[in-house]
């Protein structure tokens, strides 16, 4: 999620496959998740 104005909004991306899938599929879809960052260190960004 990103803080804009003060609004939180959801991430989604669409990327390319470099090759079809086994079902033919050519693209694939992402949504970016909210993950609290550990103490002392930086949050790594969460695709699923």
């Amino acid at each position: 999620m990103v803080d804009y104005d003060g609004k939180e909004y959801l991430v989604f991306e669409v990327a390319s496959l470099k090759e079809p899938d086994q079902y033919g599929k050519t693209h694939t879809a992402y949504i970016s998740k909210k993950v609290a960052a550990p103490k002392g260190g930086k949050a790594k960004k969460s695709k699923s």
